[in-house]
């Protein structure tokens, strides 16, 4: 008998979409001689190129992971996993620059998006004098949510009753609260620093923190012996040309 889909439901933290958007298109400068009315003089002239942002990655754990990116993606087009994300992360990505890659928004694999873990409030996102990263730090700090405020001590964003949240800790807080609330059986990320704080945490979570490597290793088993086998020619079959295609040509 064959394996029930999906084996698992899995939150994607937002750099999840940050080092899944690996190919670039790009502009490079290149120099060239030309004649122009039986004069040669050099010019510069911009060719199209495509780039791969992987080469940038120094830390080998995390380009490892950048790469199983493309497999876990796989993963979800086969419906083995289900993804999923809550708006809030789609807002993040907003201050990021490079999102909008031709390798698609984590390699074209479906995501789903969860609903809030408490009644939605009216929010400024934008305008006034602040700044959007200001309007966010608003929104966190105005939560008194018993539990919200218990993952801001977990994640390390709460600095005390009288000082505001550290802004990221406190988005890692409230994702972890919308995974939670989702029911959502895994929290991935490449956040290692957050992953070694939420383990050494007193306050529990119901959601396990994973990283690429490790939900792979985790979820694998689960597909049975066949569905294993398959899964992971298909997927590295897939993942290749999208996380590993040669720089320098012209945009495909």
């Amino acid at each position: 008998m064959g394996k029930t889909k999906p084996v698992a439901t899995v939150f994607i933290d937002t750099n999840i979409l940050k080092f899944s958007a690996v190919k670039k298109h790009i502009y490079r400068a290149k120099k060239t001689t030309v004649n122009w009315g039986g004069t040669e003089f050099e010019t510069e002239y911009h060719e199209p190129r495509t780039v791969n942002d992987l080469h940038k990655i120094k830390n080998e754990v995390q380009k490892r992971d950048a790469v199983f990116l493309g497999m876990l993606a796989y993963a979800g087009i086969s419906e083995w996993l289900n993804f999923y994300i809550h708006r809030e992360v789609d807002l993040e990505t907003w201050g990021l620059p490079g999102m909008a890659s031709p390798s698609g928004r984590f390699f074209g694999c479906t995501i789903n998006e969860v609903p809030d873990p408490v009644a939605p409030q009216s929010r400024i996102i934008l305008g006034g004098n602040k700044k959007f990263e200001e309007h966010i730090l608003d929104f966190v700090c105005s939560i008194k949510h018993p539990r919200f405020v218990e993952l801001t001590k977990m994640t390390g964003a709460y600095q005390g009753a009288s000082k505001p949240l550290n802004l990221n800790q406190a988005l890692d807080a409230y994702h972890i609260w919308c995974a939670e609330s989702a029911e959502m059986d895994y929290f991935l990320t490449m956040d290692y620093k957050l992953q070694k704080v939420v383990g050494r945490s007193k306050v529990e979570t119901s959601v396990k923190v994973a990283t690429p490597d490790q939900l792979l290793r985790l979820v694998i088993p689960k597909f049975g012996l066949v569905g294993a086998i398959k899964f992971m020619w298909n997927g590295y079959k897939f993942a290749k040309p999208r996380v590993g295609f040669d720089e320098g040509k012209v945009w495909t």
